[in-house]
């Protein structure tokens, strides 16, 4: 027996695949080790020194938060014997959105502040709120979300406006209808009315519009709250209970911001306001607000603050705060250049006294996220809990504290937390509060606001092939230097470009490496944003970068601890960090003009408080064309305005080699070892991409050449001699363990209308009933010879046979195949052409009783039948189907019968007879049904043999590629062969995995920054994709329509299949080259019959 293609008896090739393999992984892991240490291990440099960095002393005042509003709280959903926690949300605030990503898992309602009354059109304003959706999106946990609407324009109640709106019953209906809408539209699942200053004569017409609007909301299933204030004896607060789901008692301003200074809500005033509601609100729709904030009397008037800058007031102002026995509130006074001012808030210690009165009501709601006290939550836990809060300890201050004027940024003071110590009285009441440390937030020094006539432009999100070479183009032209604050993963395969900006005379900046949120990563991997980045720009360049700016976190008013951490860390490192105030938001691609405009506006809008010399500007993450073309009439109109254009590092006070220093040293080793590494991936990532692209693209060419062949094939291809001579055929079935099938099968022959017909049965040493079975129904036939053999493999059985056999036709066939009964009589009729040495039938999944044999079934029709007739037209057929096929037996005698050394012996027959001069056909109206494997882990198996015997066939027959003979093989169907059976099958899990890389990270980048700031090859992976699944969609189609039966084409099935079915074919075809690198012997893998084939097929 000749030994098998690829079978090393003595395992050396496999011993030495194995030294290779293991070699290359080791370099790789060596490779990979040397890359991490490197990015891991990045020096780490002192702070530059920023010069003429101006400090400007200002007043307390300039420090605080805009005028802040107090807000209307949220209807509670009631958890079993606990109040509701109820959170009021302002977008507009930072503050407030820190502290809702923080106390998210506390709360079971979300009230939020996203829309306002226009009364002059009875309509609502909506102000969209992506992060609170990408905030609920990311969590587990489903608190309730309910839209508050206020009558707030221009941070002014609009009372008058209000009352006007709510005496017309038609507009007021009109307002209730826009509410509603947007509530469903937008999936609220409550709304708050927060409307407040109107008139006392307006009540009875608010009141009246309630009860109509919440007939319809529960009508739609939307609970409709109210905010009513304390100590207002105009609110009925039974009547408006009566017309609403849930009530909130905002129980706080007993002294506001238009009156004098005093107690904001003291206790026994709280008490009695409670207990009023408690008498006329039923107990389960009373929700009680609780303020957590601080208000400054100076003037004859009150600024809002939260507690951080209450405390920082304190603390800047030398003023203790005290607390206040007899109101429960805690207070403060101290003078600013000669006005008094005087502090009064709702602490921790406060709120917990109220929540000791709150038995029995629906839900407690704070009042508002971002300006509380944080011990506000250890109150809330302990009052769930029946406990004592831990209120001694004051977590750091959200804010921050920010010094000077300009746009580069130094971290100064780090948040520090504050101390006091809590007093219980027996009862658990709070009876007193001593300060010993107050909390102090982020210090924010700001510089380089020198000079207010030079302007640094920046450019983020690059560089981009397209458009970075365009935008250098123009500042190469205008004599303007810039910086470019890259990201990593975009610089990775354009290291010209870096080197451009530096050789022109631009400075770069690090933007992070994949350009995460890096408030949500931890701080290594912000370390590793930074060094991969770092260690990127040195390798490409020479020189090191000191700059950095973080995506999404870029101005220069950093307002959290969010925004600062990662800068801290970018900071420690050495970085200097450059926010900006001009941005014309280029990346929403308003059009040219509107940049241009917005740019030189926002520039000569800079007071000596608020500088405008950084411009942020979009080199890549999306079209930047219309930046391209804004930015010279940036220029022109900036210059013709007397200023003049420099790099950041010069607004600095600093030389371009400080914040760009040359590597030097032994940092240099590295350095030239990240060079490679470097140069590999972004090799790596190119080839990736554009093999998916030239896969695709081949792909499509290759279903259009393959279909249109077929249609040539069909009008002008060879047909067969009309009443041919009839010689004697022989059918050989080898059979092993088929019990369950043999007997159908020689029945099916036998039904054949050919006349001259033997048939042998090659029993390869059955275990089971085979040969029995046989000689039970069929060994009195004269047609029927049974061979019982002993076992020696499929194609030892056929050839055993052969010599037995005698007729001048011989067709083999498997055990699970019924033939029509004409098949036999249409394949032979071909050999009335004495060139022919074979036909090809056409072979049908007989059993489609599943998926899997569903997607077999598409398969044989859109793949291999088309294929046949395609490579038919072409002379150049690869395959007679083992399946349903007929030989000469002259033809098999000259290549000595049934090859052994191959698994697939019908492809090695089709290619051997071919090289000695024969011809080959396809008859397409020549059926079989042959029973496909009925699970994946039967496919599998059945696809490696297929597989492997294809690659040994490609192998052994490799002489026709070298001499170019026969030529149909030689030019097209063993090279097609190669590259789709093989090779492409071989590399596809490295396409598909640069497509599914790129959705991921396309998804990632819109969910991040929407569609306008975001640039990748997915949509343009996904055009193509699309293109060839029409491709391949219309080519399917074609296929089913040359069929000789007509049958429904199974589109969407066809497409699922291509998802599911590639991966499958991936695997086997790389364990057949590695099987075939290793010299490992591969057996038959018999296919376990289930006799299901019908005749349906």
């Amino acid at each position: 027996m000749t030994s098998p293609v690829f079978f090393d008896v003595t395992g050396h090739r496999r011993r030495w695949v194995g030294r290779i393999t293991a070699f290359l992984l080791a370099l790789v892991l060596l490779a990979a080790a040397v890359f991490a240490a490197t990015v891991i291990e990045v020096p780490t440099s002192a702070p530059l020194d920023i010069g003429r960095e101006r400090q400007q002393p200002l007043p307390f005042l300039t420090h605080l938060a805009r005028l802040r509003h107090k807000l209307p709280r949220i209807a509670p959903r009631v958890a079993p014997g606990q109040p509701l926690s109820i959170g009021f949300y302002v977008p507009w605030d930072p503050d407030s959105a820190a502290s809702l990503r923080r106390n998210y898992d506390s709360l079971d309602w979300i009230v939020a502040a996203n829309a306002q009354i226009d009364s002059t059109r009875a309509r609502l304003t909506n102000t969209p709120d992506p992060q609170l959706r990408a905030l609920a999106q990311g969590r587990l946990h489903r608190p309730r979300q309910l839209l508050m609407v206020q009558n707030l324009v221009n941070e002014q109640w609009d009372g008058q406006g209000t009352a006007r709106l709510l005496a017309d019953p038609r507009r007021a209906d009109a307002l209730i209808s826009d509410t509603l809408a947007t509530a469903q539209r937008d999936g609220w699942q409550g709304v708050v009315f927060d409307i407040e200053n109107i008139p006392d004569s307006a009540l009875p017409a608010y009141r009246a519009m309630l009860e109509r609007a919440h007939a319809r909301f529960k009508h739609a299933a939307i609970p409709l709250v109210l905010t009513v204030p304390a100590g207002e004896p105009a609110w009925d607060l039974a009547r408006f209970a009566a017309a609403t789901d849930y009530l909130i008692l905002m129980d706080y301003d007993q002294h506001w911001q238009g009156g004098e200074a005093g107690p904001i809500a003291a206790q026994d005033w709280f008490n009695q306001q409670l207990q009023d509601a408690r008498r006329r609100v039923p107990q389960g729709k009373l929700i009680v607000a609780l303020g957590s904030y601080g208000y400054d009397w100076h003037d004859g008037h009150a600024d809002a603050l939260t507690l951080d800058e209450a405390w920082l007031a304190a603390h800047d102002s030398e003023a203790m705060p005290r607390f206040d026995p007899a109101s429960g509130n805690t207070g403060f006074a101290y003078e600013d250049n000669g006005t008094r001012h005087t502090v009064w808030m709702m602490d921790a210690a406060a709120t917990w006294n109220q929540m000791q009165q709150l038995g029995g009501v629906k839900g407690v709601a704070l009042w508002r996220l971002g300006s509380e006290d944080p011990g506000y939550w250890d109150a809330l836990r302990a009052m769930r809990q029946h406990g004592r809060p831990q209120l001694d300890s004051i977590a750091p201050a959200l804010g921050t504290d920010v010094e000077g004027n300009g746009e580069i940024l130094r971290i100064g003071d780090a948040p520090q937390p504050g101390a006091r110590t809590i007093r219980f009285a027996s009862d658990g009441s709070i009876s007193g509060e001593d300060y010993t440390a107050l909390p102090t937030p982020y210090v924010i020094k700001r510089g380089g606001a020198q000079d207010p006539k030079a302007i640094a432009l920046t450019f983020d999100d690059g560089p981009d092939p397209d458009f970075t070479p365009r935008i250098l183009d123009v500042l190469e032209a205008k004599k303007v230097p810039a910086t470019f604050f890259v990201i990593g993963e975009n610089a990775l395969e354009h290291p010209e470009l870096l080197k451009r900006i530096v050789a022109g005379g631009s400075e770069l900046g690090n933007h992070s490496y994949t350009h995460p949120n890096l408030a949500e990563v931890r701080p290594f991997g912000v370390e590793l944003e930074l060094n991969a980045t770092q260690r990127l720009i040195e390798a490409y360049t020479g020189r090191s970068t000191r700059l950095f700016r973080a995506p999404y976190f870029g101005d220069a008013e950093p307002s959290t601890a969010d925004e600062l951490g990662p800068a801290q860390i970018a900071q420690a490192r050495g970085y200097t960090i450059v926010g900006l105030h001009v941005d014309p938001g280029d990346w929403r691609t308003p059009g040219t003009q509107a940049i241009v405009d917005a740019t030189v506006r926002q520039v000569e809008s800079a007071t000596p408080e608020r500088s405008a010399n950084v411009v942020l500007l979009h080199d890549g993450g999306g079209n930047r064309s219309q930046t391209v073309a804004a930015l010279p009439a940036i220029i022109d109109r900036l210059r013709a305005d007397g200023y003049h254009f420099v790099g950041v590092s010069q607004l600095a006070g600093l030389g371009r080699d400080a914040v760009m220093p040359p590597i030097t040293g032994g940092d240099q080793a590295a350095v030239r070892a990240d060079v490679g590494i470097f140069l590999a991936l972004a090799a790596i990532g190119y080839a990736i991409r554009w093999l998916f692209f030239f896969a695709i693209a081949l792909g499509i060419a290759r279903a259009v050449l393959m279909t249109v062949l077929a249609l040539i094939n069909r009008a002008t291809g060879e047909r067969p001699m009309p009443d041919a001579p009839q010689p004697p055929v022989s059918v050989i079935i080898p059979a092993y363990n088929e019990e369950r099938v043999i007997v159908a099968s020689i029945a099916r022959v036998l039904a054949s209308d050919y006349p001259a017909l033997e048939l042998i049965v090659a029993d390869d040493g059955s275990k089971d009933q085979t040969s029995a079975l046989v000689r039970q129904h069929y060994g009195q036939d004269p047609r029927v010879r049974l061979m019982t053999l002993t076992n020696g493999g499929k194609a030892s059985a056929l050839n055993r046979a052969l010599a037995a056999a005698s007729g001048e036709i011989v067709i083999a066939l498997d055990a699970d195949t019924q033939f029509q009964v004409d098949t036999i009589a249409k394949l032979v009729r071909w050999f009335a052409n004495p060139r022919i040495g074979a036909v090809a039938g056409n072979a049908r999944v007989g059993n489609r009783i599943n998926l899997i044999t569903r997607w077999q079934a598409i398969e044989y029709v859109t793949a291999q039948n088309v294929e046949r007739r395609a490579l038919d037209a072409l002379g150049a057929i690869t395959v007679v189907p083992g399946a349903v096929g007929a030989w000469r037996r002259a033809a098999l005698d000259a290549v000595g019968g049934y090859p052994e050394d191959t698994l697939a012996e019908d492809q090695d027959l089709t290619i051997a007879i071919q090289r000695l001069g024969w011809q080959v056909a396809y008859d397409v109206e020549a059926v079989a049904l042959t029973e496909a494997p009925e699970s994946f882990r039967a496919l599998g198996k059945q696809r490696y043999r297929w597989s492997f015997g294809t690659l040994q066939c490609l192998w052994k027959h490799r002489a026709v590629l070298r001499t170019g003979r026969p030529r149909g093989l030689a030019w097209f169907g063993m090279p097609q062969a190669w590259l789709f059976q093989i090779v492409f099958a071989a590399i596809s899990p490295m396409i598909d995995l640069a497509l599914v890389i790129s959705i991921v990270g396309t998804a990632l980048r819109i969910e991040q920054h929407g569609w306008d700031q975001t640039q990748s090859d997915v949509l343009r992976m996904g055009l193509y994709w699309l293109v060839f699944t029409g491709f391949d969609l219309i080519a399917g189609w074609i296929a089913y329509r040359l069929e000789p039966t007509r049958q429904r084409f199974p589109g969407l099935l066809m497409v699922a299949q291509r998802f599911a079915y590639r991966q499958l074919m991936y695997g086997v075809v790389i364990r057949s080259i590695s099987a075939a690198l290793r010299g490992r012997a591969v057996g038959w893998g018999k296919l376990e019959r289930t006799g299901t084939v019908t005749g349906a097929g």
